[in-house]
């Protein structure tokens, strides 16, 4: 294999006029197994057209070799070019060793097609062919899991674990089946199976998938501990944090959990929605003025950020600072504005500032969303009345008063 050896050596080099010369030379004067040997190495690196070349020159010999049909559909499958790997497919024998194989490679295509009832044919007349194939039944269950057929990927796993094999293509079979039971609903179970791929192997995916599980299931100790674990082995993985601060909270540790959130913002500077959780913990312990700067934080990334800015809205109507708000909402553009919430919110604003004509035409975008919210009618009702609008007043308070009958000032104001 001295040629195939010398090439690779010259692409180790970055050496590619080398390299092609030794390439000629593989496909001028190398063996049949040098040639083979040669085509797997170079698609692993990525040079597609050179394996290609010489899958086609060992095909010009040996034509209905399964094994070198199925090679030559997957480079044409890394090259996109789908036709040409069916064709491949296609010509692989029944009785040939590679054709199971072949029957796999065909449901990925099909799968990718999204012709999902012809993925799941292939699959099972492959599985047919080669009944305790644990490889086969690892295929069954990831085509189960990825079109949302939990119980029957946890039955296809099962398969691969009772034939004693643990892992397939760097995939955790344990870890696999904790995924299903997640995917179902079934947390408990899935707790036990990712634990039991974690004594198997601890990384990070796994760990996430033990922590996310257990605050599913509202073991909230078990969550911060993986998720804890999982932020020592990479600080890096930002998804973390907001499921560990959420743990922390209903631990019943606001102050951790807001902790949590800091640490993932020096990981993540540029995560509107970790901000924008940050807010409203420290909004809920109190902390006014640190809730404000994480949502300005978060509105700074995004201004049409809607949800942070309604709750810079609640603040800054708690401390009546209407200016404010005005200011805020002046600075959106005017398309993105179709949160009814916003509208109800600047209506007080100008109101409280007079500038009655467009806190009516806020109050009159809001009415349509609010028209059963008694705390609205009542606002928008005594604000027509103060701006003369004496009729839609008596109209708008008079619905209002199916909702609180009891009401006395309004009854007074309306003559009851």
């Amino acid at each position: 294999m001295k040629f195939a050896e010398q090439m690779l050596a010259a692409l180790e080099q970055e050496n590619l006029p080398e390299a092609q010369k030794y390439f000629k030379q593989a496909l001028q004067e190398g063996t049949d197994e040098e040639q083979y040997w040669l085509a797997e190495q170079l698609m692993q690196l990525g040079f597609l057209e050179e394996a290609e070349d010489l899958y086609e020159l060992l095909l010009a010999k040996y034509k209905d070799e399964g094994e070198l049909l199925v090679r030559a559909a997957e480079v044409a499958i890394e090259k996109d070019d789908i036709e040409t790997a069916m064709e491949y497919l296609e010509q692989v024998n029944t009785q040939d060793e590679a054709y199971p194989e072949s029957l796999l490679v065909l449901a990925d295509l099909y799968q990718m097609q999204g012709l999902f009832e012809v993925t799941e044919a292939k699959l099972q007349q492959a599985k047919s062919l080669l009944p305790n194939e644990a490889v086969i039944d690892f295929a069954l269950g990831e085509f189960y899991l990825s079109t949302a057929r939990f119980a029957s990927a946890v039955q296809s796993y099962q398969a691969v674990l009772d034939a004693g094999v643990t892992e397939i293509a760097g995939s955790q079979i344990f870890e696999r089946i904790a995924e299903s039971l997640a995917s179902s609903g079934s947390f408990e179970e899935a707790i036990h199976y990712y634990e039991k791929a974690i004594a198997e192997q601890e990384d990070v995916n796994t760990l996430f998938g033990l922590g996310l599980t257990s605050f599913q299931a509202k073991d909230y100790t078990k969550a911060i501990s993986a998720l804890e674990r999982l932020k020592e082995h990479d600080p890096g993985f930002t998804t973390l944090y907001t499921y560990l601060a959420k743990s922390y909270e209903e631990n019943g540790e606001p102050e951790k959990a807001l902790e949590a959130l800091v640490d993932g913002l020096k990981q993540d500077e540029f995560n509107k929605e970790m901000f924008l959780e940050a807010g409203k913990l420290a909004w809920k312990n109190d902390q006014a003025a640190d809730a404000e700067h994480y949502f300005r934080q978060a509105i700074a990334l995004d201004p049409e950020f809607i949800d942070a800015i309604l709750e810079v809205n609640k603040i800054l109507l708690k401390k009546d600072d209407h200016e404010g708000i005005v200011e805020l909402v002046e600075s959106l553009e005017r398309e993105i504005v179709t949160e009814p919430q916003i509208f109800w919110d600047v209506s007080v604003a100008y109101q409280e500032l007079d500038i009655y004509n467009k806190a009516k035409e806020n109050y009159e975008l809001a009415h349509p969303h609010f028209s059963e919210n008694a705390t609205f009618l009542k606002e928008y009702g005594l604000f027509l009345r103060e701006d003369g609008d004496i009729a839609k007043s008596e109209e708008v308070l008079a619905v209002y008063l199916t909702l609180e009958p009891g009401d006395e000032e309004v009854l007074s104001l309306l003559g009851y």
